[in-house]
């Protein structure tokens, strides 16, 4: 294997419209990758068909039966042969100019940096003016900057996208590879687990544009995912992990509030788990969580009475 070779891995499912779309922009780049893998997971409209007749031995494919995108992602890492691995979304873009970037970071960067991440331009129906950085307030220093505090990347914004990065792949095994068993989020709870044991940098550059049209939001698995029980999960599992690692506060008063989120996530006629409810004590004790926990105890009527109060105290402070 070659010193610092990319893998670029795109997780697929149902994306026959959009895919070609994506390999393009990187067959498309100034410098390409030492590799493209797309890794279908199921799909039943001829995604992977399409990908292979259009491409041919350009593009590596390999299909798994459906089991969402944390288990594409795995396997994709699992069968790269690069020692960095570059994801993309199949309905997203890569940015000309993308890998020459990527590339010369790669080989800036000292031996504790698991994961370098550049900006992302936000495409929606009415243009493609916006950039998370711009947005969010990031302000990269030089062209190749080692985060002083790589958890600064990771909330309350997240900056580390997925698509927008280059992450060693022995780090991204290290960390378990995806394998919590989530079917979103999985980006955030490997982004805070890295944060907390290596060095993160950044590129100042657009690496990607990121799809947000009407005609996506249906599918969107960001979307998707945040109405989701694994939403709060991966919260509960990064925060969990950031207390233990740096410090209680404010990472075991974000666990606690992470924990009472996915307890209100209970599918509708499902029990309420009082066991993980109990867990929002786990860094210490709080009006709130004590007020919640009796709401929890009263089981559905009692989460009910919570997010009506919620609700309301949210009304009369935006008042």
């Amino acid at each position: 294997m070659r010193a610092h070779a990319i893998s670029a891995v795109i997780p697929t499912y149902n994306r026959r419209d959009y895919i070609c779309r994506a390999i393009e922009s990187i067959v498309g780049d100034n410098s390409a990758p030492n590799e493209i893998l797309v890794i279908d997971d199921g799909s039943t409209d001829g995604t992977a068909d399409l990908v292979r007749e259009r491409f041919g031995a350009a593009v590596r494919v390999i299909r798994q039966p459906n089991a969402g995108v944390s288990a594409a992602r795995r396997n994709g890492v699992l069968a790269a042969t690069g020692d960095w691995i570059a994801f993309l979304d199949s309905d997203d873009e890569w940015v000309k100019g993308r890998c020459q970037a990527f590339t010369q970071a790669v080989a800036r960067a000292p031996d504790d940096v698991s994961w370098i991440f550049g900006d992302t331009q936000v495409v929606e129906d009415d243009g493609e003016d916006a950039t998370l950085f711009g947005d969010h307030g990031f302000r990269c220093e030089s062209d190749f900057q080692v985060l002083d505090d790589a958890l600064r990347s990771q909330y309350p914004f997240q900056f580390t996208l997925l698509q927008s990065s280059v992450i060693r792949r022995d780090a991204i095994i290290a960390a378990g590879n995806f394998g919590e068993g989530l079917t979103s989020s999985e980006d955030f709870l490997l982004g805070f687990r890295l944060a907390l044991r290596s060095r993160l940098a950044a590129v100042p550059q657009v690496v990607t544009r990121l799809y947000r049209t009407g005609d996506l939001i249906e599918s969107s698995l960001d979307r998707l995912g945040r109405h989701s029980r694994d939403f709060h999960r991966a919260r509960m599992l990064a925060f969990r992990e950031a207390a233990e690692v740096r410090s209680p506060k404010p990472w075991g008063d974000l666990y606690a509030e992470a924990v009472r989120r996915f307890v209100i996530s209970t599918a509708p006629g499902d029990p309420l788990d009082l066991v993980v409810a109990r867990e929002q004590f786990r860094f210490g004790t709080s009006p709130r969580s004590l007020a919640f926990q009796a709401a929890a105890t009263l089981g559905p009527a009692g989460i009910r009475l919570w997010r009506g109060l919620s609700r309301a105290k949210k009304r009369a402070a935006g008042s």
